[in-house]
C-alpha cells in the first residue's frame, strides 16, 4: 500500500501545476499568433487554406520543439 498524499499535499500540487500551465501558456502564445499570422499571409498570398494549414502546422512544431530544447 502507498502512502497518499495529504489534502493540503494535494492543494499545493495543484497550485504548482496551475502556475506551470499558466507560464506555459503566457511563453507559448507568441509562437501560436506568429503560426496564425503565417497561414493568414500564405492565405492571402494564393496558398490554399490546407497548404497554410500544414505550413503553419510545421513551422510551430519545429518552434516549439527548438525553444523546449528536445530533438
Amino acid at each position: 500500500m502507498t502512502d497518499q498524499p495529504n489534502l493540503d499535499e494535494l492543494a499545493r500540487m495543484r497550485a504548482d501545476l496551475s502556475t506551470a500551465l499558466m507560464t506555459m501558456a503566457e511563453q507559448l502564445a507568441p509562437l501560436f499568433d506568429a503560426a496564425d499570422g503565417m497561414r493568414a499571409e500564405l492565405a492571402t498570398r494564393g496558398y490554399s487554406p490546407e497548404s497554410a494549414e500544414q505550413v503553419a502546422t510545421v513551422w510551430l512544431c519545429t518552434a516549439m520543439t527548438t525553444m523546449g530544447g528536445t530533438q
